[in-house]
């Protein structure tokens, strides 16, 4: 009976240290957030963001392409209107942590307003994934919804408006997949059999003033109508654990009878034990047409 409850004992120990890392680190990455709505607030979203990015940083703004890697995000920064004064504070209303803690993600709202008070305060929403490496978490995914778009004049010349699609490789491949065959459905069946289908039973999308739809029947009804559905993701990360990914990707949405819009997403996924996929999150903005 010892060795029996010596194993017991030791997955017991095991568990409670588990769950003491998992608590702290959530403190952690709620610490990290905050952290970067006060930078911003004190010297500008562009000096918050460029401080606390991943290397591969992945930024969705209202009405740009999406902007991958240092470079890109430098320039798109740059042309953020009022830039030098832009101020972009925001407040998790949640947050979700990989088994391992490699990867997070916090939600909520969001406020633009310039320091010398030259444009109107906008409320808006915002998602974001996080990448913990070496003990620091930094930015490596955000959407910003509802505040000022980028005014298509004011993009960088010869700015990429399209990206290559994203390759299911590693271990965002099954988040990849996901994705591909989220849109496959919703080409051949609809958006609300596609959404229904792939949201995780505690689904949510963020609305206006941080309102959540939740659960795949809500999210589906949201969607329902007769407008076809495009998208593919061109960006994906997951943590090392294999439990938690995202994807970024381009969409779209062509209503019927009318021009389409042309948008880009940040979906976020969830693993289960079984190796179930399915999306947690899912919001996106508008970006350029292309051809």
């Amino acid at each position: 009976m010892r060795p029996q409850s010596s194993s017991a004992l030791a997955t017991l120990l095991l568990t409670f240290s588990s769950a003491l890392v998992a608590q702290d680190q959530r403190a952690a990455l709620v610490a990290a957030d905050r952290a970067a709505a006060q930078l911003s607030s004190d010297s500008g979203f562009a000096a918050s963001l460029l401080g606390t990015a991943h290397r591969n940083v992945v930024l969705l703004w209202p009405g740009a392409p999406v902007a991958a890697g240092p470079e890109e995000l430098r320039k798109l920064l740059d042309a953020l209107p009022h830039r030098d004064s832009l101020r972009l504070t925001w407040q998790p209303l949640g947050l979700e942590l990989a088994r391992d803690s490699t990867l997070g993600v916090t939600w909520g709202i969001a406020v633009a307003s310039t320091r010398w008070g030259d444009a109107p305060p906008r409320i808006g929403r915002y998602t974001t994934t996080w990448r913990r490496d070496e003990g620091r978490w930094t930015i490596a995914a955000l959407l910003v919804t509802g505040v000022a778009p980028i005014p298509p004049a004011a993009l960088p010349q010869g700015f990429p408006l399209t990206k290559e699609p994203a390759r299911a490789s590693g271990v965002a491949a099954p988040f990849v997949a996901a994705d591909l065959a989220f849109a496959r459905l919703a080409g051949e069946r609809g958006a609300e059999v596609a959404f229904r289908r792939w949201a995780a039973p505690e689904s949510f999308t963020l609305g206006g003033g941080g309102l959540m739809t939740r659960g795949p029947a809500a999210i589906g009804s949201a969607v329902a109508g007769p407008a076809a559905w495009r998208w593919h993701p061109v960006a994906a990360g997951a943590s090392v654990s294999g439990d938690l990914g995202w994807t970024v990707g381009e969409a779209v949405i062509a209503p019927k009878g009318a021009d389409p819009d042309y948008g880009k997403y940040l979906t976020v996924w969830v693993r289960g034990p079984g190796g179930q996929v399915r999306f947690l999150t899912d919001g996106g903005n508008a970006r350029p047409p292309t051809p």
